[in-house]
């Protein structure tokens, strides 16, 4: 399996693939109430875990600091403190919100919001370079 640094992606891929990383981390630093009903109530745990999980593709690439790699590192690597059963497939409020209120995405959502501010210099560019700013 190639590594992230093996990976060749033009400027357009890497901005377009951050913007939905740092999406992911937004959603993923909300509240279990806000993440469920933005995700429409289906497959929340698994597919926020997923989304943020992608991160590490933009790892090596030479757009981040080291600093701003790491916490993205810090945080896929704390995504495998979720166990298994929170991963409930399927819609309904009542489930994907027990799912999201388990306590293994308190820590998550802390290091979500540390990763949030780290990368805000670069999704300050991000945003310009997609003409969103």
């Amino acid at each position: 399996m190639a590594s992230a640094s093996d990976l060749q992606i033009d400027e357009s891929e890497f901005h377009s693939g951050y913007c939905v990383f740092v999406q992911a981390v937004e959603m993923l630093s909300a509240s279990p109430d806000k993440q469920c009903a933005a995700m429409g109530d289906y497959n929340v745990a698994w597919e926020l875990k997923d989304d943020v999980r992608a991160g590490k593709y933009l790892v090596g690439l030479g757009y981040l600091t080291e600093a701003q790699e790491a916490w993205i590192l810090a945080l896929v690597g704390a995504l495998d403190g979720v166990p298994a059963q929170v991963l409930t497939a399927g819609g309904g409020r009542e489930t994907n919100l027990l799912a999201m209120q388990h306590p293994s995405w308190v820590p998550l959502r802390v290091i979500a919001a540390h990763v949030l501010e780290s990368l805000k210099p670069f999704t300050l560019e991000n945003a310009k370079y997609l003409h969103l700013a």
